[in-house]
């Protein structure tokens, strides 16, 4: 696998899990269900780690590309 087609397909994920976290904080806001929001809230912040870790990760490989 060339290092572009590596780099679009982490630009995917982070896109991915990006419109993911968004997608659950809105649900969590948008219910009034307690157990849902919770549940939502901590979907949310699992994507919200995901994407931490990728766009870390992302960087990473970005900077070791070009040393």
């Amino acid at each position: 696998m060339e290092l572009d087609q590596l780099f679009d397909i982490f630009k995917l994920a982070i896109e991915s899990e990006s419109q993911a976290e968004e997608f659950y904080q809105k649900a969590s806001q948008n219910t009034t269900d307690p157990e849902s929001k919770t549940l939502f809230e901590e979907f949310a912040k699992m994507e919200s780690y995901h994407l931490r870790r990728l766009k870390e990760r992302y960087a990473e490989l970005r900077e070791t590309a070009t040393s």
